[in-house]
Parts: structure tokens; C-alpha cells; sequence
């Protein structure tokens, strides 16, 4: 009777853990179907409403935002509740999603905008950490890195169909009826949140009430954890590798290839398509992407193909380079976020991720101002030059790890 009773407890152990990771899927896929549907209304709104240079403080402010505000979030993730932090995040995004509804119906739109991007990234910081904390309370550490992977697959696909609703709405709708979209998308969010989120309450943490005191205990922890800052410092290179896209794709395709919007449209959804299949290859061989220091090999290639996109100008070679250019970031990020999950304590990991959002920031505002600061216009010099020193970082990483390896295992 005993042991029929403990495999029954079993059993349904089994399955509310199977429940929290198909809730954590489905959360991630709704979360960035929400960002996918943001990036092509704000920037639509923007550029209808304000112009191109809108478009680019909007998202310098929303760097900026995160930058900051994740200071306050990571403290604050591993000091409280977590289930009421992410509830309070995701509040904020609520309320950044209604601003963006006022922008889309009245005039001038621009104060909404910043509403909306300032609230909406004060969200995102607090779940980030929030929802890493959950995860590892709900997730053993050898199931980390497959769930991992399976998450950076509902995000991507969660962004081309955000993108895709984004763009074929605003072409048969107006812009309120996306907005309402996005709302609707939240209040699923919230849904799981409540539903499959409220066991995981972490314990109250030890660290210091004091947020200078917090981080000063946390940075410490990181950097004499190796792996983990090598994997911090890893996942802002690969975030700058999609930033410079983002900031040169259009114009390396205008001024460089002399080519119109439909080679660019072919780059993009190349990228897109390149991370859904690299993605899924990972998630049929979790072990193989799983090899320690594989993401540091993978972060030289990325740096290589830049260098060779740039070189480029047939434009089916570059279609090619840059499916695999996302596809290389997409999986750099999700083993990336999987070794994060393995590596960080729990009563930390909200400061991990704050101190990899703020690495990811401030790369991004620096790729953002380059161009304004430098004052060069030509794409490939930013292509080559960003493509070489992330190969060199990841090559000097790749061999301190190694030689540290190495030291370690000699008598």
C-alpha cells in the first residue's frame, strides 16, 4: 500500500512538473508573440506618426531603461517573492500595452511611445530573473539545458508569428486592433502565471537589504564563478551580433548591394528561418549542442560569417551566410541561458540575469550611437571590425578555459 501510494505521488509529481514546462513554453511563446507584435506596431506608429529617428530613440530608451532599472530588479528578484515580482512585471507591461493603445488612438503619440517603452522594459526586467528563479525551483538541473532549447523555439517561433500577425494586421487593420491583440496575449500570460507558477515561491533570500550591498555580494559571486561570467560575457556578444544586423542589414542592402526592400525582406526572414531549424536540430540532439564550451566555438563562427557577409555580394551567398548567422545566434542563446539556469544559485539568479541584461544593453547602446559617434557610414567596416574582435574574445575565452581546465585536473 505504501509503495502503491508513493507511486502514485510519483506519478502526479511527474506530471505537475511536465505541466510547469509546457507552461513555461507556452508563457515564453505568448511573451514574444507579445514583443514580435510591439516591435512592428511601435515601429509602425513611429514612423507614420513621428519618423525614422523616433524609431531609434524609442528603442536607445528602451535599452537605457533596462540598463538602469535591472539594478533594481536583480536585488529585488532575489530579496522577495518571486511569483509576486513577475506579477508586478508583468502589471507594468499591462499597463505599457495600455499606454501604446492611447498612442494608437490619439495625438501626439509620442509621449505614449516612451510610456510605453519605458514600462514595458521595467516589466521585462522583473520577469526575467523572476521567471530563471521559478524555473530552477521547478526544473531539475539535468533537465535545464533540453528545456532551455525547447523555450528558445517557442521564442522564435512566438516572434515570427507577433511579426507576422504585426504586419498583416496593420495591412487590413488599423494599428488599435494589434494593440488589442497584444492585450489579449497578456491576459494569457497573467492565466499561466496564476495557474502553474504559484508553487514555485522561492524561500526569503539572506542578501543584503541594501541593493549597493546585493550587488556588490553578487558581482563578487559571478566573477569568481568563471564559467558563469565567461557565459554572462557570452550571451551580450551574441545579442550584439543580432544588434549590428539590426542597425546595418538595411542599410549594407541599400547603399552596399543597391537592392530594395525585398532583399532585405529575404535577409530577415532568413535569420528567422535559420534559428527555427538550428533550434530544432538542437532539440533532437540536446547532447551534442550540450558540450561544455561548444557556445564559445559557436560565438567564433558567428564573428567569422560576419567578416565573409560583409565580403559578399551574391545575393543568394548572403541569404545563406545570414539563415546561418540566425540560426548560430539562436542556439549561442539558448545553451547560453541553459548553462545561466545550471550554472547560478538560485538565491542569485535574479542578479545573474539582471547583470546579463545590462551586458546585453550596453553593447546595444553602443552599436546604436556607433554609427551617429563614428561618423561612418559604410556597413562593412562595422561588420568586419565587430565580426573580428567577437572571434578574437571568443578564442581568448575559449583558451583560458581550457588552460584552466588543465590546471585544475594537474596533480
Amino acid at each position: 500500500m505504501t509503495f502503491h501510494t508513493r507511486s502514485i505521488g510519483l506519478v502526479k509529481r511527474l506530471r505537475h512538473i511536465a505541466a510547469i514546462e509546457v507552461a513555461v513554453m507556452v508563457f515564453a511563446l505568448a511573451s514574444f508573440a507579445t514583443i514580435g507584435l510591439s516591435l512592428v506596431v511601435t515601429s509602425w506608429i513611429a514612423a507614420v506618426e513621428g519618423s525614422i529617428s523616433l524609431v531609434g530613440q524609442l528603442f536607445f530608451v528602451s535599452s537605457a531603461t533596462s540598463l538602469i532599472f535591472s539594478i533594481y530588479a536583480g536585488a529585488i528578484t532575489d530579496r522577495k517573492n518571486r511569483l509576486s515580482v513577475i506579477r508586478r512585471g508583468q502589471s507594468l507591461r499591462l499597463l505599457g500595452v495600455a499606454a501604446l493603445a492611447v498612442g494608437a488612438l490619439d495625438s501626439p503619440t509620442a509621449p505614449w511611445l516612451f510610456a510605453y517603452a519605458v514600462l514595458f522594459s521595467v516589466g521585462t526586467a522583473l520577469n526575467a530573473g523572476a521567471l530563471d528563479g521559478i524555473v530552477q525551483l521547478a526544473v531539475s538541473e539535468q533537465q535545464r539545458m533540453k528545456l532551455s532549447i525547447r523555450v528558445s523555439i517557442c521564442r522564435q517561433i512566438g516572434i515570427l508569428c507577433g511579426t507576422g500577425l504585426g504586419g498583416v494586421s496593420l495591412h487590413y487593420f488599423p494599428a488599435i486592433w494589434s494593440v488589442l491583440l497584444m492585450l489579449v496575449l497578456m491576459v494569457v500570460q497573467f492565466f499561466i502565471i496564476s495557474k502553474f507558477f504559484a508553487d514555485y515561491q522561492n524561500a526569503p533570500s539572506k542578501s543584503p537589504q541594501d541593493i549597493v550591498s546585493a550587488w556588490k555580494e553578487g558581482v563578487l559571486a559571478i566573477l569568481k564563478h568563471r564559467a558563469l561570467a565567461f557565459t554572462i560575457l557570452n550571451v551580450g556578444l551574441f545579442f550584439s551580433a543580432s544588434q549590428m544586423a539590426n542597425v546595418l542589414v538595411p542599410g549594407f542592402v541599400k547603399n552596399t548591394l543597391q537592392q530594395g526592400s525585398d532583399v532585405y525582406g529575404l535577409l530577415e526572414t532568413a535569420w528567422a528561418v535559420g534559428g527555427g531549424a538550428m533550434l530544432a536540430t538542437a532539440a533532437v540532439q540536446t547532447k551534442l549542442f550540450g558540450a561544455r564550451r561548444w557556445e564559445l566555438v559557436i560565438l567564433m563562427l558567428v564573428g567569422a560569417a560576419m567578416v565573409v557577409f560583409a565580403a559578399s555580394r551574391s545575393i543568394p551567398l548572403l541569404v545563406v551566410i545570414y539563415a546561418m548567422l540566425g540560426g548560430m545566434f539562436a542556439l549561442g542563446r539558448a545553451i547560453c541561458d541553459g548553462r545561466i539556469l545550471i550554472l547560478a544559485k538560485n538565491e542569485e539568479i535574479g542578479r545573474v540575469r539582471a547583470a546579463t541584461s545590462m551586458v546585453v544593453s550596453l553593447l546595444g547602446m553602443a552599436i546604436y550611437i556607433s554609427p551617429t559617434v563614428i561618423g561612418i557610414e559604410d556597413a562593412i567596416y562595422y561588420y568586419v571590425s565587430w565580426g573580428v574582435l567577437i572571434s578574437i574574445v571568443g578564442g581568448i575565452m575559449l583558451v583560458v578555459n581550457v588552460y584552466c581546465d588543465q590546471e585544475n585536473q594537474s596533480p
